[in-house]
């Protein structure tokens, strides 16, 4: 098997290793690369470019650092998504790089992200945690007491080290390091099949990996006033490397007019 090495300090090899495994790829850990100097969730090291670049930087250095053909950075967003302000959201980007073509391909996923942070006060008691955090089965929490960062805690260590210092201020928030985060994982590992899905989807003309859908063309006409409406009408799909593309029309030849904003407005 072809060894693809992800540089991580937060297990996530077991997390993409099933997806890539039936492509022939072996995702094997390295550590010779401090990926917290590109950014933290806690902020003690801001993140000053975007979640793709820190991807590829780690996939990058992954291969540089070992001498592997093949590389994987995965890197993490939160906030946004289509519901920003009412729900909270996860954005997860896997980059595989390969330096012997200088090609990267990444793979992405997101979804709701639901624990939260709690507010420390003189009112806060050990049953406003339990009430905010207990319901998290797979969650680890960090206190922040305005003194101390305590990170990794389970719901348990959370509640006992509450009564041990009693804090008065400071906040409680879900530690968001994909070895603490149950719902983080999960995304991850979907972010990991869209990219085994590029990874195998291959150029007919050139072989290239990530042959897939990149543009959409909307328009598909109502089935009632044959007026256009926002349905997809076809996608292309591209090869980055030698530019042959393939449009696909839509299996539906009209749209519902429930989508139509002339029949439906």
């Amino acid at each position: 098997m072809l060894k693809a090495v992800i540089a991580t300090k937060h297990k996530k090899a077991p997390l993409i290793a099933p997806a890539l495994k039936p492509l022939g790829y072996n995702v094997v850990t390295t550590s010779l690369f401090d990926t917290d100097t590109l950014g933290m969730f806690t902020n003690e090291v801001q993140r000053d470019c975007s979640a793709q670049t820190a991807a590829l930087i780690k996939a990058q250095q992954a291969c540089e650092l070992t001498g592997e053909q093949c590389g994987l950075g995965s890197e993490g967003s939160f906030g946004g998504g289509p519901y920003p302000g009412l729900m909270n959201w996860d954005e997860e980007v896997i980059c595989f790089y390969d330096k012997h073509t200088d090609i990267a391909i990444y793979g992405h996923a997101g979804g709701p992200f639901s624990p939260s942070s709690l507010t420390i006060n003189s009112e806060t008691n050990v049953e406003s945690i339990i009430a905010a955090c207990q319901r998290f089965k797979e969650q680890n929490w960090i206190l922040d007491d305005t003194q101390t960062l305590y990170k990794g805690l389970s719901f348990e260590g959370l509640v006992a080290l509450f009564k041990e210092k009693a804090p008065k201020a400071g906040i409680i928030t879900p530690d968001l390091r994909a070895m603490y985060s149950g719902q983080r994982q999960a995304i991850i590992r979907l972010a990991a099949e869209d990219l085994a899905r590029r990874l195998a989807s291959k150029c007919p003309q050139c072989q290239c990996a990530n042959f897939v859908a990149k543009q959409l063309t909307k328009g598909l006409l109502c089935e009632l006033c044959s007026m256009p409406t926002q349905q997809v009408k076809s996608t292309t799909s591209l090869c980055d490397s030698c530019g042959y593309n393939h449009i696909e029309a839509n299996e539906k030849h009209v749209a519902d007019a429930t989508y139509c904003q002339f029949c439906n407005p």
